[in-house]
């Protein structure tokens, strides 16, 4: 199903947020609000297929979009009502506790053998909910892996932001990458403690 023929069975459909591959529509579908990630042309629309099957995998895990359906253009998944990282000032306390949840959720991710590609920037795709939980969206740039390093990457943010010292992000990231994932996860965490 393309999008053009999905649009039909939707109601209050509006232009909600563009992005460089797609356009997010938010409407209502079967009684329940839905965002819509619409490809904007046929060169991108395998992206969003890719996507569509990342958010398969996913469905039933909190902390990421709930799909409801995918076509050959779009995904749909519930709506989300919050507000993107970027846009907040989060206390120091309130940062670390957002971290540690996208800590683990890029650990789970990693052991279900699924790249993101996008943990060193969080600004505008790790969203957080108006119940405060921690929402990691956007897969259109990820893959299926058998060594996907999302953790890794969330380390060059940590390094960043000053949780972890440019000697400990590499040496953190090399043991990650060697096989002692879950020990480097652990003492990821402690670091936002």
């Amino acid at each position: 199903m393309r999008f053009t023929d999905f649009r039909r069975e939707l109601r209050r459909l509006r232009k909600f947020a563009e992005g460089w591959r797609g356009v997010i529509y938010r409407g209502e579908w079967k009684g329940e609000e839905v965002a819509v990630k619409v490809a904007k042309g046929p060169e991108v629309a395998e992206a969003l297929r890719k996507e569509g099957e990342i958010l398969e995998k996913l469905r039933g895990v909190e902390g990421f979009p709930q799909l409801l359906l995918r076509g050959e253009d779009f995904v749909a998944y519930r709506f989300i009502e919050g507000t993107p990282l970027g846009r907040l000032s989060p206390s120091g306390e309130e940062e670390k506790r957002i971290l540690r949840r996208v800590a683990e959720l890029a650990y789970l991710l990693d052991s279900m053998g699924i790249r993101r590609d996008e943990f060193q920037r969080l600004d505008k795709n790790v969203l957080i909910g108006a119940d405060g939980r921690v929402y990691v969206l956007d897969f259109e740039r990820g893959s299926f892996s058998d060594r996907p390093s999302n953790l890794p990457q969330l380390l060059q943010l940590l390094r960043r932001k000053g949780y972890v010292s440019p000697e400990e992000a590499v040496s953190l990231g090399r043991r990650y990458v060697r096989g002692e994932r879950e020990a480097v996860f652990r003492e990821v965490l402690s670091k936002l403690k």
